[in-house]
C-alpha cells in the first residue's frame, strides 16, 4: 500500500524517521497500520510420527544454521543487501518464541534488503527422508497488530535442490503472517516422496525494504515433517522386561484385549476384568499416562485392533469371545465407521498389516479354529481369500515383517511355527513350517499367546501351557534373517499370563524395538502394563573376545558349569564362514539356535539364558566349515 495521500514533504520526513529507527534497531519491527490478513485454516493433527524436527531452541545465527545443514539463499527477485543480510536469531523484545527459550526461533525482517526493494530470501532445510503425503508443520507470526504485511511461501524439492528460484521447487502454498499476538500453525502436504528432499521457507515481499510499506518482522519456530506411523527398521532390540512401575498400569484390569500403536499413541480395547465384552478404548502416549479414547460403537471381546494407513481397524469379536462377528470398524478423525463385512464370523483370530494397504486375518473362529486366511483391501473396502495354512488354530500369536507372516502356537494346543511368504498380490501365500517354538518337550503346545514382528525379529510372547497347565513366563525371539530362534526372554513382572493373542504390539522407540503388553490373564484379569524395553541389545549376545585370529577351530566348555540360569560359551574360528551354535536336550531334540550366520575369523563368546528350561543335562554343538563339536552342560535350579 503506497501512501499516495501524503504530501511529498511528509514522505521524506517519515522516511528519515524510519531510517533512523533502523540504525537504532536493525532487528526490530516497524510501527503498524491496519491490513487484512487471511489465515489459512489449520488442519487438525492426527497420529503421526516425526521424520524431521528442528525446535530452533539453540543458536540460529547464519553460521549455526549452516552447520546444521541449512542453506541460506537469496532468490532471483531479491534486492541489494540491507543492514541485516538474511536469517538471524529470534529477538525476544519483539516477541517470544513459540516454545523453549524466548529467543529460540529463527527470524528475518525488512532490513534484509535496502531501500524499498523486494525481499526474496530462502531458508532451505537439510536433506529429509519423506514420503508423498507427509506433512510439513511449523509455527509463524509477526509482531502483534503489525500493519506492515509480511508474506511467506513454502516449497518442496524432491531432488534435494539447494538453489533458490529454480524449476525444481514446487510451491505448496503461501500466506500472510499472523499478527494476532499468538503463533499460528501452518501445514502443507508433500506431493512427492524423496530420500533426500528439501523444504524451503521463502520470505518474499514486494516493496519490502526499510523504505517500503510491505514488510516488518517474521518468526519461524518448531519445524517438523510428520508422516503416518510405520514400522521403521530398528537398530537395536530390547532384551529384558522392564521392572514393574516403569510404565503406568492400566486404569482397570482386562483380558481378551487388543492393542495397536498409531503414531506415538498406543490404543487398547479393554473388555472387563472377567473378559466380558465392552466398548472401552484407552490410550497411552509415550512418557504420559492412560486416557479414555473414543469408544467402539458396540461392545466387543476377542477381536483384533490393527493400525494401517494412519487409521485403526477393529476386526471381528462379538458380544462374547465365543460368538464372533463379521464386523470391521475403521477409526479416523475421532469417528468409528462400519466397513464391508468379513466373509466369516470370527473371534480369537489374528490380524496383520501389509504395506499399509492390505490386512490379513488368520485363524479362528473361537469354537473350532481354522486354517482360513482372509484379506481386506483398505482402498477398495473389499475382502478376498488367500492361501490357507496347515494346522487349524485360534488364539495364536502372529506378526508380519516385510512380506512374511509368522504364526506361532494356538489352540488346539500346538507349538508349531508357520512362515508365510506373500506373493505379488495378497491372494497367494506360500506357507512353510519353521522350527517349533523351543518350549520343553513335555509341553503339548501353547495357546492364548501373543506375537509381534518388527524389523528382523518376531517375538512370541508365551501364554497358556498345554500339558503341565498354567502360564509360561518366556518370550522366544525368532531372527528373520538368521532363520532361527535366537533368544529366550524371561522375568516378566507378575509372571506368565494368557488371553493376550491380540494384545501384544510393538514399535520402534529411539532406534530400539520394544514390545508392549497391556493387561492379560493370570487366573483373573490384570491391569499390568508389561514392556520388553530394557536391558542390552538382544543381538549383542555374540561378543568378539579380541582381535586375534586363531590358528584352529575350538569349542570350549561353558562357564560356569553347572549353571543357573545363565552361562557363556566360547569358541574360535580361523576363517570366515557360516557358524551354527545349537542347544539340544538329552534326547537330542533342538532347544534353541544361539547362532546361525556368517562370522569373520576370530574368538567369540555367547551368553545362553536357560531361565525358561527345566533342570537337567543339555548339549551344545558348534558347526563351521568342516568342523563340528558337541559338549555337555548341566542346568541346576
Amino acid at each position: 500500500m503506497t501512501k499516495k495521500f501524503l504530501p511529498i514533504l511528509g514522505l521524506i520526513v517519515i522516511g528519515a524517521f524510519v531510517i533512523a529507527m533502523i540504525a537504532l534497531d536493525p532487528q526490530g519491527s516497524k510501527s503498524p497500520y491496519v491490513e487484512s490478513n487471511s489465515i489459512n485454516p489449520v488442519v487438525p493433527q492426527t497420529d503421526m510420527v516425526e521424520k524431521y524436527l528442528d525446535n530452533f531452541d539453540g543458536a540460529n545465527d547464519s553460521v549455526s544454521l549452516k552447520t546444521r545443514g541449512y542453506k541460506l539463499r537469496r532468490g532471483a527477485l531479491c534486492g541489494p543487501p540491507g543492514t541485516n543480510n538474511g536469517w538471524f536469531q529470534g529477538n525476544s523484545t519483539v516477541f517470544a518464541a513459540f516454545n523453549g527459550p524466548a529467543t529460540g526461533y529463527v527470524a528475518a525482517n525488512y532490513n534484509t534488503v535496502s531501500g524499498n526493494n523486494t525481499i526474496d530470501i530462502w531458508l532451505i532445510s537439510p536433506a529429509i527422508n519423506a514420503s508423498a503425503n507427509d506433512t510439513i508443520v511449523f509455527y509463524e507470526r509477526s509482531p502483534t497488530s503489525s500493519t506492515y504485511p509480511d508474506s511467506i511461501r513454502v516449497h518442496w524439492a524432491a531432488n534435494g535442490d539447494t538453489n533458490a528460484s529454480t524449476g525444481s521447487w514446487v510451491e505448496l502454498g503461501k500466506f500472510k503472517t499472523t499478527t494476532s499476538g499468538s503463533w499460528a500453525q501452518r501445514r502443507f502436504v508433500i506431493p512427492t516422496g524423496a530420500s533426500s528432499g528439501r523444504l524451503a521457507i521463502n520470505y518474499r515481499v514486494i516493496n519490502g525494504g526499510p523504505a517500503g510499506n510491505n514488510s516488518d518482522f517474521i518468526g519461524i519456530d518448531y519445524l517438523r515433517v510428520l508422516g503416518p506411523a510405520g514400522s521403521p527398521a530398528p537398530s537395536y532390540y530390547s532384551s529384558n522386561w522392564c521392572a514393574a512401575g516403569v510404565y503406568p498400569n492400566l486404569p482397570a484390569a482386562t483380558f481378551y484385549q487388543a492393542s495397536a500403536w498409531l503414531g506415538d499413541t498406543l490404543f487398547a480395547h479393554t473388555p472387563s476384568s472377567t473378559g466380558a465384552a465392552a466398548n472401552t478404548i484407552i490410550r497411552y502416549t509415550l512418557g504420559g499416562s492412560w486416557t479414555t479414547g473414543v469408544p467402539l460403537p458396540v461392545v466387543k471381546a476377542g477381536g483384533t485392533l490393527t493400525a494401517a494407513n494412519g487409521k485403526l481397524y477393529y476386526i471381528g469379536g462379538g458380544s462374547a469371545v465365543s460368538t464372533g462377528s463379521t464386523d470391521i470398524y475403521e477409526y479416523s478423525g475421532g469417528v468409528w465407521t462400519l466397513k464391508a463385512p468379513m466373509p466369516a464370523s470370527l473371534s480369537g483370530h489374528a490380524t496383520v498389516n501389509w504395506g499399509d494397504s492390505v490386512l490379513f486375518v488368520t485363524g479362528g473362529p473361537w469354537s473350532s479354529g481354522g486354517t482360513s486366511v482372509y484379506f481386506y483391501r483398505i482402498a477398495s473396502n473389499t475382502w478376498g481369500s488367500s492361501t490357507p495354512f496347515t494346522t487349524a488354530r485360534r488364539s495364536h500369536g502372529s506378526g508380519l515383517s516385510g512380506n512374511k507372516i509368522f504364526i506361532a502356537g494356538g489352540f488346539p494346543f500346538t507349538k508349531t511355527f508357520l512362515i508365510g511368504t506373500i506373493g505379488s498380490n495378497a491372494s497367494t501365500i506360500t506357507w512353510t513350517s519353521g522350527p517349533t517354538i523351543p518350549v520343553p518337550a513335555s509341553y503339548t503346545g501353547l495357546s492364548r499367546l501373543g506375537g509381534f514382528a518388527i524389523g528382523n525379529a518376531y517375538y512370541s510372547v508365551c501364554g497358556e501351557r498345554g500339558g503341565p497347565g498354567g502360564y509360561l513366563d518366556s518370550v522366544f525371539v525368532w531372527s528373520i534373517s538368521g532363520n532361527a530362534w535366537v533368544r529366550a526372554i524371561s522375568g516378566k513382572p507378575g509372571g506368565g499370563m494368557s488371553n493376550m493373542f491380540a494384545g501384544v504390539s510393538g514399535r520402534v522407540v529411539n532406534d530400539t524395538a520394544k514390545i508392549f503388553l497391556p493387561g492379560g490373564y493370570t487366573g483373573a484379569g490384570s491391569n499390568a502394563f508389561g514392556v520388553i524395553g530394557c536391558g542390552p541389545n538382544i543381538f549383542t549376545g555374540l561378543i568378539p573376545i579380541n582381535n586375534e585370529i586363531p590358528n584352529s577351530y575350538s569349542l570350549l566348555q561353558n562357564y560356569p558349569n553347572p549353571f543357573n540360569p545363565i552361562t557363556n560359551i566360547k569358541f574360535s574360528i580361523p576363517t570366515t564362514g557360516l557358524v551354527k551354535l545349537i542347544v539340544y536336550d538329552i534326547l537330542g531334540r533342538e532347544i534353541i539356535t544361539l547362532l546361525n550366520e556368517v562370522k569373520p575369523a576370530g574368538n567369540y563368546l555367547v551368553d545362553f539364558d536357560a531361565s525358561y528350561l527345566s533342570s537337567g543335562v543339555y548339549f551344545y554343538r558348534l558347526e563351521s566349515g568342516s568342523f563340528a563339536e558337541t559338549k555337555k552342560m548341566l542346568l541346576v535350579k
